[in-house]
């Protein structure tokens, strides 16, 4: 029961319209930098950043903004999921 109160609009990804709405695009120039410049970048409360082998939980949301990471620390990708 608790877990219902948290529950996204977009649970199932079969709901979703296909229109992202996290705002990725503004950053896609982040792409290949260091990780370490997001230090200089408020994103938003929402947006959860990436490390290999990070353990996370699989649900789906176009509202949140995630930042991958990849093994060299440069930023390797940027979605809405």
């Amino acid at each position: 029961m608790l877990l219902a109160a948290c529950g996204d609009q977009f649970a199932d990804p079969a709901d979703f319209d296909g229109e992202p709405r996290c705002g990725a695009e503004k950053y896609y120039e982040l792409l290949g930098k260091r990780e370490s410049v997001l230090n200089s970048i408020d994103l938003p409360k929402t947006a959860r950043v990436l490390h290999p082998n990070d353990v996370i939980t699989m649900d789906f949301s176009p509202d949140r903004l995630t930042i991958d990471i990849d093994t060299s620390g440069l930023i390797s990708s940027v979605t809405c999921r």
